[in-house]
């Protein structure tokens, strides 16, 4: 859709199904910003690697789309994964140790094995991410999925525990001493927010990327987490089409933008706060990823201000992760 049309389209507002925490889509394209949107870099901090994944064939997919960054924890394989993805994309790799491994440590011992701090797979985990981090391996931990209870497709994935737990202080603890973060898959419970806020509070050093924005939180309450806490940020993939996935809930509360524009809260939230917003897409589809590229293009930055565009996009992540 050329600029013209996608303006035409702009001048209207959306009305919400009525359960829906938003109001209205964002009613103004900045041209400026639509301008740039189309071949701007962007930094992609939901690229999970995995076992069967070909690291030259996730770098097409980054080079037709304009990526010049991409990461997160690898999905299986661990240590061998992200180590292999990192020699062969270089600087290009955003590596974060510890998702399959917590992962296994989950499906061995449940959920008290994992916030276990003492507990012996933690503690050879902890080792090997203090010595990732010394070297400059890795930039944090995670993805950790510390609640998502509605947000899992499989039933034995699925599970709650405390944001505050000991494991989660040892590796929250060990990221601020090393300049890393911690990234948590966290829905927006109140009783889990107030627990992520103990532990962002326990060392201002520290870190947290909150993975897919707090998965079903809304603006609201994402807003006042970011007011209270300077060292939090967010990361917002599956909260957009095509990656939003409507096994999680309710599509209409949990989408902040689409190709037709950005919910009005979210975009007053985002240009409040420009530093501490990053996209995200979490597939593992080469067409799903083309088409969350696009809509990320077209829907969300031609609506923010072409600084914060550029901030959203690339520079909060070059940034904080020191992405070249």
């Amino acid at each position: 859709m050329n600029l013209m049309n996608r303006m035409c389209l702009a001048c209207l507002v959306f009305a919400l199904p009525a359960a829906a925490t938003a109001t209205v889509i964002a009613a103004e394209v900045n041209p400026e910003s639509a301008k740039i949107a189309a071949d701007m870099p962007i930094a992609d901090l939901h690229m999970h690697p995995d076992t069967w994944m070909i690291p030259s064939v996730i770098r097409f997919w980054m080079d037709r789309n304009g990526v010049g960054w991409a990461g997160a924890g690898a999905k299986r394989g661990g240590r061998a994964t992200w180590e292999n993805f990192s020699k062969k994309l270089g600087d290009r790799f955003i590596a974060f140790a510890g998702h399959s491994e917590l992962v296994t440590i989950y499906k061995e011992g449940g959920i008290k094995a994992m916030l276990d701090a003492k507990n012996p797979g933690i503690q050879e985990l902890y080792a090997a991410v203090e010595e990732d981090l010394k070297a400059g391996r890795i930039k944090g931990v995670g993805e950790i999925h510390i609640n998502n209870r509605r947000s899992s497709s499989s039933d034995r994935f699925k599970r709650k525990g405390r944001t505050d737990a000991p494991s989660m202080r040892l590796f929250y603890a060990l990221v601020a001493r090393y300049d890393g973060f911690l990234t948590l898959h966290m829905e927006g419970d109140s009783d889990s927010v107030r627990q992520l806020e103990v532990l962002l509070a326990s060392d201002r050093r520290g870190r947290v990327l909150l993975n897919h924005c707090g998965v079903n939180a809304g603006a609201k309450k994402v807003r006042s987490l970011l007011q209270r806490n300077p060292n939090l940020f967010c990361e917002i993939s599956v909260r957009y089409p095509p990656v939003l996935k409507r096994s999680w809930g309710s599509y209409d509360d949990r989408k902040i933008f689409d190709s037709k524009g950005v919910e009005s809260d979210w975009l007053k939230l985002i240009e409040d706060f420009p530093d501490r917003f990053m996209i995200g897409t979490d597939t593992d589809s080469g067409s799903v990823y083309d088409e969350a590229i696009k809509t990320v293009r077209g829907g969300l930055l031609p609506y923010l201000r072409p600084a914060t565009a550029r901030m959203v996009a690339h520079e909060n992540a070059q940034r904080l992760f020191g992405l070249k």
